[in-house]
């Protein structure tokens, strides 16, 4: 009862595969870093990574009560005038229930 599990389960690890001929940020997923420590009034960074080409990630800045509508707008901001709209947004990792 008290032993140490020392094979404990780990998720499974999803690799990025390249797509031949993709332009940047076509294919995005969206991802929220929380609880961190308030800074400038925010706590919360919005990731916003490509999958296709880049292989790079985007860092926002911004509250954790952000709602859809604020992530809109967040990426109205600082993705769209540099990439344009993305052809799809993925799932990054599965919904464990």
């Amino acid at each position: 009862m008290n032993k140490v599990n020392t094979n404990p389960l780990k998720p499974p690890v999803y690799s990025i595969t390249p797509v031949p001929d993709a332009l940047p940020f076509q294919t995005i997923a969206l991802d929220f870093i929380t609880k961190l420590p308030e800074s400038l009034g925010n706590d919360t960074i919005l990731t916003i990574t490509d999958h296709d080409c880049l292989k790079a990630s985007i860092f926002i800045l911004c509250k954790e009560a952000v709602d859809s509508e604020g992530v809109a707008k967040l990426y109205m901001q600082h993705v769209i005038p540099h990439y344009g709209l993305p052809n799809h947004i993925r799932q990054r990792y599965p919904v464990y229930k």
